[in-house]
Formats: C-alpha cells, structure tokens, sequence
C-alpha cells in the first residue's frame, strides 16, 4: 500500500527483500514508496536514503555514504524500473541502458545507496563496492581501489556525451548521430519495398502471466469484436489454453485483483476469444488530456495510461501477455523523457534541444530492430524504458505525467527519421546507447565503430570518471576457487582511450589459485559502471588482440590493403569433393575453437560481411566430419553462415541465421577438406563463435542407431528453471528404451542393457525470462564454457545437440536464466549402433521459395512428404536410413513450429524446429527415412521452408 503523504516512513532493506514475490530486488520497491511520501528513511548497514517532497509532485532523492551526497529528481515512481529516473539541473544521471536488463533492479539499489550502477544478487547484505574517499591507496589488505570511466557498455550514443557535442560544442543531433553512428545515416523509417514500421507493439512486463485488465474514465472502452458496450471496465483472463473470456462492467472504473473473482457488477461479454484487442473510442493520439486515455491496472496497485490499444495473447509456450500496440511517434514520447531529462533542452540557450533529438533518433532505431517475441517487438522494461504517457497509484489518484513539452518536441522535430545501415535502404541500425562513454564509445559488431567521445567529458556528468573501493573478501566470494584474494593483473586491453582502454582479460589471483575473466565479468560481478577501469597504480598492460594475431582496423602506413576481409578469405578450390567414407562418432567434452569477440582461434574483430573463416579443428587424418555449434553475436543485419569444407566451392546453402543486434546458435554436421579444415562464412558483420561437439572419423567405434523421437525430459510441468540450476537426465536409458520400443533398426534389441557413448538430442528454451544460454555436457565431468542454445528474453528456441553421456549414461543441463527446458532424444552413439555416417558437401534438397521440393509454403496442419534417398547424389530407399540436413523456416507469417517425421500415424507429437514470426530460424536435423526414402513434415503457422542436407547415415 502506498502511504498517504502525511506521514513518515522508516523501511529496512532486509523486510522489503524477504517480502519482494516477484523476485526483483526490493530496492525497486523502496522507491516506488516514494510515490506516496512526504519523508522516507531507508537504511542498510551504514547506508541511509532520505527522501522527502509534496504529495503528488516531483520529489527529491538524496542519499550518502560516508560524506558522499546527492540529489535527484524522479521522472518516475515504477515498482520495476524506476531506475531509469533522470537527475535535476543535469546534476548525475545513473544508467541501465548499458545492462539491458541484466542488472536494472540491481542498479536501482546501487542509485539509493548513492555508489555505482549494478550490483549482484547475493545472499549476503554487504555493498560490494563504496566511492572512494581522499587518500585511499590504490590496494590494502581488505580493499582494491579502482579508478574508471564510463557508465554502461559504452556502445554508439553517450547521452551525456550527446549533451556536451550540442551544449558546449554547438553540434546539430544530426552531427551528433553521425559521429556515435558511424557507417549509418539517417533515413525514412518506412520506405517503398524497405522493412519498417509505423507502430510498435510492446510487452508491459509487469502483467506477465496475469489477467489484462483496463480501465477508462469516460467510459470510453470497446473490445474488438464484441458489439457491445461502451465500458468504463473491461478485464480479460485466459480460460482455457489460448481462449479468453471477457468480463467488462459499465457502472465505474474497477481494477480487480488477478485472483478476484468477476461476479457483483460483472458481465461476460465474449468468450472462447485466441487474443483481445482493447481500445478507446477517443482519438488518443494526440490529446493532450491523459484521462482520455485507456489505462492497465498492475497487479501491485498502480494504474498507467497508453497511447494506442491494449491486448491481450499468448506466446509460443502458452505464456500470457498483455501488450500496447501503439504508434511508433506515440510509444517515443515516454521514452524519451525516461531516457534524458527535459531539462536539457533549454540548456546552452536551447542548443540542450539537439541532444534530446538525437536520442529521439536513436530511441526509434532501436526499437524498430528490435523483434524480440512473436507477439511483440519488444518491451517496456528490459529493452527500453517505457513508462507509459502517465501513472496514478490508484483509480482517482492524481495523474503523473511522463510525456515532457520538450522531448515531446524532439520527437516530433525527428519524425519518422532512423539510423540505417551502410545507405538509406539499408537495415535499420540496432542503435544501442548508454548514459556515458568514459570519453571513448566501445567497439561493437553494429556496423558503428568505436570512437573518441570529447563531449562526455560535459560539467556534471558524475560517471566520466569515477573511483570505486572493492573489498578483497567480496572479490573472493565473487571467485571462490581462488581462496583467499591475493592481487589481480589486467592482461589485456582494447587499446581505445586512457589506461590502454577497457579491459579485455584479467587474472584474479588468491591463496588456492587463479581465473582468467573477461572485464565485462568482472563489471558484473562486483558492480562496476563499467568495463574501463584500473587498480590504482597497475602498469599498463597490452592492448590489442592476443599475441600472434593480425590487429583489426586499418593497416601500417605505407602496407599495402589487405581488402575489406583482410585475411578472412577462403583457401583456393582444389577440385571437387571427393567421397567421404563411412564414418563412427567420437563424443568429446565439448571445447571452444573460435571465439571472435575474444581473438580465439582468429583475430579480435568481428567478421566481415562476405568473408570467411577457416577453422583447423584438432583431429587425426581419419576425420571426415565434425559436430560444431556455431553461434552469431549481436550481427550488425540479418543474414546467414554457411559452414562448408574448405577447398571447394562455397556451396548455396545456410547453416545459422544470425539476426541483427542478438545470439542465434546452431548445430551442425560440417564435412572436412582435404586438409582437415572447413570454412564458415558470413554474408553480414558479426562475431562468431565455434564450438567442437565430436568428431566423424574412419577410426572412430561408436556407430548411429536413429531413433523415433522420444521426450527425455520436460520441465513445463511446474515453475521455470531458475538461474544457474543444473538438472541431471539418464539419456542413455531414454535413448535405448526408445530405440527398442520403436522397433528402429536391426540390432536394436541387441542393445539391451547397455549404455550408449553419446546421444543426439532436440534441446527446447522455452518461454525465457531473460536473455540466456542452456549448455549440455556429460554429467561427472567439468561443465564447458560453451552452450548447447541461446534464447533472447520473452522467447523460445530449439537446437540440435550431440553430446557425450557421462559414466551413469546421464548428461546435464545448465540454465543460465529463469526458463522451461525440454529435452527429445533422436539417437543414439554407441559401438552396436547400425548404421556409419557419410558426409556430404551441402546441397539444397527443397526450397519453397523456388518451387525446389514443394510447391507453395508450408500451411498450418498439412502434412507433405519430401524423397531424400536417392537426390544429389544420396543412395537410394533401403541404403539411406536417416539424413542431417539444416532446416530454415523463412518468413513465417507467425510463430509456430516444424515436425519432421518417418510419416507417423498420427504425426509425431514433438518438434524439432521452433520459429518466430518474420524472423528466419534454422536448425539441424537427423532424421529417419521412410523404407521408400521420404520424410514428412508438418508445421502449425504458415512458412515458406528450405532444406539443406549434409549428410547421411546408413
């Protein structure tokens, strides 16, 4: 309950953290009682936060540690992301732009304690890191003292840098955006035959898997559909799995408890509906009145108007959802006044106007490339800060405005104006930004490079610098391994800005040993601004990629140009393929041979549109093939790879589909060369990383026994999977159980009570609460720094995975975020498996694009069958048993899935491809022929569908 304004409030952080359900931390909470307070105290240990002000008006936060103090104006009293909040007379400003969500709740307790911007999630109620005092030294025995720039990542717009290029430099927001975004410029956001929007849809995150429940005060409200009405109430709740019942009252403006039940003044007016549309009959879109708005009632009390309208849908796995589809111009409005302050318009004699223009512009890009869910293009939490046009603590409360005149002007003064990539019909630029750069933005795979950012160095911004004191016990908890701390060394860095830039690599040392991070890890895990700091004292460690390895950038004067790819080109064609011989499996603990971002494996930058990297993976001559994840980091556009053996013509198939700002993995069989090496290329810029699974190999004992599918484990019966939990399955078990009851082969049965050596399994992340990754490894064994599947917040995906069972035929799961998980058998490896492997150098086996395989796309519930045995050069019914190809869905008019069968009666009840709408997902697949040489595939949404074989086993 928010207090009434009257009186005041003392609150212990401890209580509000036992009491926080919903498992934010409850600082957030803290704040939000600010809503209501003429005075509130918090204190944590020797922490105290005041804040005082007039009911129902901007009130002041001040707080101190030691004799630190500051004082800030709140844009916003949000239970969930209040951290976002701007600082008066552009005084600080904390960011959580650069966290996207990873720590925003985190940074919001560090704003109160007045220190630094995230902090981890710890059982213990210590600060893990304090401002530091005058005459502090550089290290102590219980204390690291560290100096730093920046606050964020640090990648394209600083805002506060932004603000010193128009207030002390005279820069236009179009100067401003060129200099942040280089290798961008500025165009229309809808464009003849060029992807863009006109709206937006957003996920209100606090109604997560709760009832949508919407309130106007003239009684304005109509449901799509229902021709009834006018309500002043309307509530929507799921029923019955995707079917929704509408409730809707028309004496008052009631928000219900999710639990309460709808009877007195209820009525249902619609039932059986998939999805809801709610909307005002006032025109909404340019009132300046925020009652004639439509409003949601949150499940903790407060009520927030929107632009647009209100719906309510489900999401791939089930999940409810409550989403504002909303003009795009209308949905930057809060945005903009969230993410910088009002008040820097007028500054410098208004030159403050073009530094909120430029955030305009890049708030609109951002969004635009956004597509993060089926059901919504992003959200108003975790991606960026979208608060609504106004909130009320109650029905009948006065109303807090969001919308500012002066960012309400930027918006306007850039409508319709993107960043697009490389022309002005390119992609749209996923323009991130952060408060601060420290003076240098950070190199990024974006199509913007890192440069020198003279305008953060603006009077007030508290984070161009900045000093922090670490405790060495905090640091030890953080590694336990180590023991107890004894010193840390920074090994690398990026060469960019003072210090030698940010950090790279480090060694944190202790009595028991030694870990080797990167600086984003350290950051995070003790609550740092940034990745750009330095122990006090420490000699400048090396910058650049790691040693051995050409520098990305430009070359030596005088050296001749090495071309766009440098040494990112493919070795010469030597003829054509030669024919692989049958090949076993050789399961490994899985192992990293290339990471991009790190300069593992190839040189520290990100590859090149249309280039190629060759990749020796550790192998004997015997090889053929290897089993690999590869994976797409924050890809400046969409595109795809093709993995391929080196010394033959790249072929005209894909293997992963990267998309623009985001990780997209996938598994692949990939041929060797002559050479033991195989190509990977990309057709945009992005970071790749590779990740070895097993190895094909003439010499190689565990052969292939291909199963029907068979669901090894599912989690969906209860709650998500926490983070960091690890759940042990006996696959082997599965596996041969499975072969044995599908009757799936000769020799099956023979294989009674043994264990397999590896199995190949559908790995499912589902319905993820936050950006993360699932790694399978044979349990028993150190778990790899690889992963298995990577899924953006609020999604599902599905990868194939061949991996090593451990001792007791068990292999183990670790979920790096809160998420269902479920796990489908479809082999297994082991020395009495019938069948050896034959790779292939891809070819495209259906293409319904091209009339290749199919005619037309693939339609909701129809079932079509496609001959593998005997095309591009395959054997024929009877010799092939089961084929690995790559299947891509591509344009999906919405999200759905892909089975693919040995033409079950019924169809098989489980799938191996999972897609969103638009988006283009792959995934590989190795499935069982039919006995005339044919799969059958079924999907559930409308999609055009591509196959690209690689392999066979028989």
């Amino acid at each position: 309950m928010v207090p009434s304004g009257n009186g005041i409030r003392d609150e212990v952080f401890e209580s509000l953290w036992a009491t926080n359900k919903r498992g934010y931390l409850s600082p957030v909470m803290i704040i939000g009682y600010l809503a209501g307070c003429r005075k509130l105290r918090v204190r944590w240990g020797g922490i105290t936060a005041d804040a005082s002000g007039a009911p129902n008006s901007a009130r002041g936060l001040s707080f101190g540690v030691g004799s630190l103090s500051m004082t800030a104006q709140r844009q916003r009293s949000d239970d969930f992301a209040l951290c976002n909040f701007v600082l008066k007379s552009a005084f600080t400003r904390t960011d959580v732009l650069g966290m996207k969500g990873r720590r925003r709740s985190a940074a919001c307790l560090l704003v109160l304690a007045g220190t630094l911007s995230s902090v981890p999630v710890s059982a213990s109620n210590s600060l893990p890191a304090v401002p530091h005092q005058s005459g502090e030294s550089g290290e102590s025995g219980d204390s690291v003292q560290l100096d730093g720039h920046g606050n964020g990542h640090g990648i394209g717009l600083s805002q506060w840098g932004a603000y010193g290029y128009a207030v002390n430099f005279g820069w236009t927001a179009t100067q401003i955006l060129d200099h942040y975004y280089g290798g961008t410029v500025s165009a229309a956001s809808d464009i003849a035959g060029v992807p863009g929007t006109s709206n937006i849809t957003v996920r209100l995150m606090a109604e997560d898997d709760q009832q949508t429940a919407v309130v106007h005060d003239s009684s304005q409200l109509k449901v799509d559909g229902i021709d009834a009405g006018p309500w002043p109430s309307v509530v929507a709740r799921e029923t019955a799995p995707g079917s929704y019942t509408v409730w809707a009252r028309s004496d008052a403006a009631v928000c219900p408890a999710p639990t309460d039940p709808l009877t007195s003044g209820w009525m249902v007016v619609g039932t059986s509906l998939p999805m809801v549309t709610i909307r005002t009959l006032v025109d909404v879109s340019s009132s300046t009145n925020v009652a004639d708005l439509l409003a949601v009632c949150e499940p903790l009390g407060k009520v927030r108007s929107y632009r647009g309208v209100i719906r309510a849908a489900n999401g791939t796995a089930g999940e409810n959802r409550t989403v504002n589809d909303v003009p795009v111009e209308q949905y930057l409005r809060p945005i903009v006044a969230t993410e910088m302050s009002a008040s820097w318009g007028p500054a410098g004699g208004g030159r403050g106007a073009q530094a909120l223009q430029a955030q305009a512009v890049a708030a609109r890009s951002y969004g635009i490339a956004e597509n993060k869910y089926s059901y919504a293009k992003t959200c108003d939490l975790v991606c960026q800060s979208y608060p609504g046009a106004a909130w009320r603590s109650a029905i009948g409360a006065a109303y807090n405005r969001v919308e500012q005149p002066a960012t309400d002007a930027a918006v306007l003064a850039t409508s319709g104006i993107v960043r697009r990539v490389g022309s002005a019909t390119g992609p749209v630029a996923y323009a991130m930004f952060s408060a601060s750069s420290g003076g240098y933005t950070a190199a990024s795979t974006l199509g913007f490079p890192a440069v020198i950012d003279e305008g953060d160095a603006a009077a007030g911004n508290p984070a161009h610098q900045w000093t922090a004191v670490v405790s060495t016990t905090t640091i030890a908890k953080a590694w336990p391994t180590i023991g107890v701390y004894t010193g840390l060394t920074v090994t690398q860095r990026t060469g960019q800005g003072d210090w030698g830039g940010r950090v790279v690599t480090m060694v944190v040392t202790g009595t028991s040993g030694s870990v080797t991070i990167t600086g984003d890890q350290f950051r995070r895990a003790l609550g740092l601004k940034s990745n750009w700091f330095q122990r006090r004292g420490e000699a400048t460690p090396p910058t650049g990629p790691a040693a051995g390895l050409p520098a990305p950038g430009l070359p030596a004067a005088g050296a001749p140009s090495p071309g766009p790819c440098a040494d990112r080109q493919p070795p010469p064609v030597t003829g054509p393929p030669a024919t692989a011989p049958a090949a076993r499996f050789q399961p490994i603990a899985p192992v990293r041979l290339v990471d991009s971002r790190e300069g593992f494996g190839t040189a520290r930058a990100p590859v090149g549109s249309n280039c190629t990297i060759v990749v020796q993976p550790p192998v004997d001559d015997a090889a053929t093939a290897v089993a690999v994840n590869i994976t797409t980091v924050n890809s400046v556009a969409d595109g795809f790879l093709t993995a391929y053996p080196c010394g033959v013509d790249r072929p005209l198939t894909a293997t992963v589909q990267p998309l623009a700002g985001q990780i997209v993995g996938g598994t692949a069989l990939v041929p060797l060369g002559p050479d033991g090496t195989f190509c990977v290329f990309s057709n945009v810029p992005t970071d790749v990383v590779v990740d070895l699974f097993g190895v094909y190999s003439t010499s190689a004992a565990a052969g292939f026994e291909p199963i029907v599918a068979q669901r090894g484990f599912d989690s969906r019966g209860g709650s998500r999977l926490s983070t960091g939990t690890v759940v042990r399955v006996n696959l082997a078990a599965v596996a041969l159980g499975g072969a044995i009851g599908a009757g799936a082969g000769a020799g099956a049965g023979a294989v009674a009570g043994a264990v397999a050596g590896a199995v190949a399994l559908t790995v499912h992340a589902l319905d993820a609460a936050t950006a993360g990754f699932v790694t399978a490894w044979p349990c028993d064994s150190p778990m790899p720094l690889v992963s298995a599947a990577n899924v953006a917040a609020g999604s599902s995906v599905t990868n194939h995975v061949e991996v090593a069972v451990g001792p007791s035929g068990e292999v183990c799961f670790y979920v790096s975020a809160p998420m269902h998980l479920t796990v489908d058998v479809v082999g297994w490896f082991g020395p009495t498996a019938t069948t050896t492997f034959h790779a292939v150098t891809p070819f495209r086996l259906a293409d319904t694009r091209e009339g290749v395989g199919w005619t037309g796309p693939a339609t909701r519930g129809l079932t079509r069958s496609v001959g593998v045995a005997g095309t591009g050069g395959l054997p024929g019914p009877g010799v092939v048993r089961a084929v690995a190809a790559q299947f891509t869905a591509v344009d999906a008019a919405g999200a759905g899935w892909v089975t693919v069968d040995s033409c079950q009666i019924p169809v098989l009840p489980l799938s191996m491809l999972r897609y969103p709408a638009v988006r283009n997902t792959a995934v590989l697949v190795t499935g069982i022929a039919t006995n005339d040489g044919r799969w059958c595939v079924t999907t559930n949404s409308t999609t055009q569908l591509v196959v690209d074989v690689t392999g066979w086993f028989g």
